[in-house]
């Protein structure tokens, strides 16, 4: 739970946009009008769907679908195609979209017409610019919202009579009313309109979209009442004649659901950018338009992978909240991050909830004139591991003690650079082993000797030359002069445990004129120990009198200066030399600090000098592949082939780093 809230405290406040989208805009503007060879070219989208219906070959198409309400109660769709490689041209296309009806097995369903190919074939009218009649018109819009059914009628005939007019506008009132009681039903999933036309159908002439990452993608609105159907998208360019073009068909299977009058949440879309447009766009620019929501402009994303540098951004609708007196809702939405291992969730982070209620909705909202609230919400990633994870959501109406929940799974994974950061730090963590090997205690123990020691002294030398350290704990009487050197045997005996309390045997010994080198390296040891590592440095370089090789006092105050990211000190604090290259230890430290310098160059030399010596030891080996990876992160493409190579011989050494080593890999490709 630590680190669930720590992480939590790291992502920075959610953005919230609540959309507010103005009441249908009526059909006014001309539709987009066809010249001869761009009819010719449309007949031949709707043939080629006609014959797409019955083809079983598959088409390589992706497709991204999300459903939202619309404020009469019916489905509205985003849908995104992304064709496969060299299926969309630069220039602009002819698009034509179609909504077929999958009748059930064994039922017979009325054939369904297409309004587009009647007129193409002389009909009069435009069939974008028919009325609506118990149905959405081709290529209208709706109002995006969370609430009520509304009727929306159109108007009477008129007349000289009154007598007359009046009738006429009760016969259509009825009418009216008998329709929108029939559509109801039928978006509860009760009955179905009799209709012998194509539930939608759409066309237009225009530029493809394009996603954040640049790829391109055909995106369309679109209604429809419940029930099964096949949707196709049909393309082509528009520049071309249709005896010249290719026709391209995507088609996918929906099944959406009855509308439902309780509380919920829409599909949720996963974006690469949300923002606010200035006003909305007309009924119209929507159909092209369809991840702008009112005034909410998203851009979707084609996957739901990103990389750490990169926001999670997710937008939803939640309908059917209940209003208050003021016509606004009470609805707090709760948002964690969980990380997916396998069936597993584990707590990653909680995001700040989202409130829509009086305090935060604008003075003019209203859910009951079918205003939608659009939840928007973007959070970085830069905190969070390479991983698969799940956004969840949880919402609340407290005017209805409803609770509803929804979630969206996506990934982050590594670039080039971020991979490189996820390296093994190049400090190693200071370990008393590294002080108190043989050959450095007994260059200690040397150096603290006197000429002629008692029996009492010289058995404690001998235990320290020994490795015997628990033996120094023995409390045995030195005489008076020998006290110094015996207070710093004792400390050493202490420090092999990890028991600080050396540090006071080593100030007494210091204060018994006991020669001072031995004791500084041992307090230099004492404070690493304590992550004191400037403190260690200063007692390290007290040390550098020949107690103790040089290379190894080097090598330690050049790994403590790692520890505090030091490295132009680091790199000062060690020198390449042929003692150097030979001891393992230290040429590591000597590669890691040129690597810290991004002197990749360098520390591969080195390594490779070092590895003559050693060719089995897999931390050398794996810096000489970090400084290769690093060569080839900076720009030099050449390093890619000896580190495929080098990383094989340290998979096959069984290295502990083959995971991440993998990773770097597959940036090769």
């Amino acid at each position: 739970m630590a680190h669930t809230s720590l992480l939590a405290h790291l992502l920075p406040t959610v953005i919230v946009t609540t959309c507010l989208c103005a009441p249908a805009l009526a059909t006014t503007a001309s539709a987009q009008e066809l010249s001869r060879q761009q009819r010719e070219l449309l007949q031949k989208l709707v043939t080629a769907v006609d014959d797409a219906r019955s083809a079983t070959t598959p088409v390589d198409h992706t497709w991204l679908t999300h459903v939202l309400r619309a404020s009469d109660g019916s489905h509205y769709l985003a849908v995104s195609v992304i064709p496969g490689a060299a299926a969309l041209a630069e220039r602009p296309l002819l698009v034509y979209v179609r909504l077929a009806t999958t009748p059930a097995a064994g039922v017979t369903t009325l054939a369904e017409r297409s309004l587009v190919r009647e007129w193409l074939q002389g009909s009069r009218t435009d069939p974008r610019l028919l009325p609506r009649r118990g149905g959405m018109a081709i290529g209208e819009m709706p109002v995006l919202g969370a609430g009520a059914i509304a009727a929306r009628g159109g108007a009477s005939v008129g007349s000289t009579d009154l007598q007359t007019m009046a009738m006429q506008r009760d016969r259509a009132r009825q009418r009216r009313e008998k329709e929108e009681k029939e559509r109801r039903a039928a978006l509860a999933g009760e009955g179905a309109l009799a209709a012998d036309r194509f539930p939608f159908e759409d066309f237009e002439v225009g530029v493809p979209a394009r996603f954040g990452d640049g790829s391109r993608t055909i995106q369309r609105a679109l209604t429809s009442g419940p029930g099964s159907y096949t949707l196709f998208i049909a393309w082509a360019d528009a520049s071309q004649t249709a005896a010249k073009a290719t026709v391209h068909v995507a088609r996918q299977s929906l099944q959406l659901a009855p509308a439902k009058v309780e509380f919920g949440l829409s599909s949720v879309i996963i974006a690469d950018q949300i923002g606010v447009r200035p006003v909305p766009y007309t009924a119209l620019e929507q159909r092209s338009h369809p991840y702008t929501i009112g005034v909410t402009d998203i851009l979707p994303a084609r996957d739901a992978v990103f990389a750490p540098h990169e926001r999670l951004a997710v937008a939803f609708q939640i309908v059917n909240a209940m209003p208050s007196a003021t016509g606004k809702p009470d609805i707090r939405v709760e948002l964690r991050i969980v990380r997916m291992t396998g069936a597993r969730e584990e707590p990653v982070a909680a995001l700040s909830p989202l409130i829509y209620n009086d305090s935060t909705m604008p003075p003019d909202f209203d859910i009951r004139q079918g205003q939608p609230v659009i939840a928007a919400l973007s959070a970085p990633l830069s905190t969070i591991p390479r991983g698969d994870y799940r956004l969840r959501i949880a919402a609340e109406d407290k005017l209805s003690g409803s609770i509803v929940s929804s979630a969206v799974d996506f990934r982050v994974i590594g670039t080039a650079t971020s991979l490189l950061a996820e390296a093994p730090p190049l400090a190693t963590r200071f370990t008393i082993t590294d002080a108190l090997r043989v050959p450095i205690v007994a260059a200690l123990i040397d150096r603290l000797a006197p000429a002629t020691p008692s029996p009492a002294l010289s058995r404690a030398l001998e235990s320290a030359r020994a490795g015997r350290f628990a033996d120094l704990l023995i409390a045995e009487a030195v005489p008076e002069p020998e006290r110094g050197v015996r207070a710093a045997l004792t400390g050493l005996g202490l420090l092999s445990f990890a028991d600080l309390g050396a540090i006071r045997q080593f100030e007494w010994a210091m204060q018994a004129d006991t020669p001072p080198a031995p004791v500084h390296f041992l307090i230099g040891a004492a404070r690493a120990m304590q992550n004191r590592d400037a403190d260690a440095v200063i007692a390290w370089a007290s040390a550098s009198d020949g107690a103790v090789p040089k290379r190894v006092v080097d090598r330690l105050i050049a790994d403590a200066y790692l520890r505090q990211k030091d490295f132009t000190r680091a790199a000062s604090a060690i020198a390449e030399t042929d003692d150097v290259i030979g001891d393992p230890a230290a040429a590591r430290t000597l590669a890691a600090t040129r690597i810290a310098l991004r002197r990749n160059a360098e520390a591969v030399a080195m390594l490779d000098a070092a590895l003559v010596h050693d060719p089995e030891n897999t931390e050398l080996r794996w810096l000489l592949v970090h400084a290769l990876y690093a060569q080839f992160v900076g720009g030099d493409r050449g390093a890619a082939e000896r580190l495929r190579s080098e990383g094989a011989r340290y998979v096959a050494g069984r290295g502990p780093h083959t995971s991440l080593l993998s990773a770097w890999l597959d940036q090769l490709n």
